[in-house]
């Protein structure tokens, strides 16, 4: 996998966020509502922060958080490229 493939995903999510096809999960999710995404994110949070502690599959969970986080951006409008925008500008060399 490569950081080309997350930003393919993110496409997708983006899509389905938008068109909300019949059957996509991520459509379900958002048809709930900013809360519901919220929510979502934040359960998969606690499973992953959970997993880390010992009680999961942390790779697995990791994999749910990180797709969870971007139904998250694109539910609210905000660009992957732009968070790591943010990020670079963090940097300190």
């Amino acid at each position: 996998m490569t950081i080309q493939y997350l930003e393919e995903l993110f496409q997708v999510v983006k899509k389905r966020t938008r068109e909300k096809p019949e059957g996509s999960y991520v459509a379900s999710i958002v048809k709930e509502g900013l809360g519901r995404v919220l929510g979502k994110f934040g359960e998969e949070a606690f499973e992953f922060a959970s997993a880390v502690c010992g009680s999961g599959d942390k790779v697995s969970e990791a994999a749910d958080l990180l797709f969870h986080y971007f139904i998250v951006l694109a539910a609210s409008g905000i660009e992957l490229e732009d968070v790591v925008k943010e990020l670079e500008g963090r940097r300190r060399h």
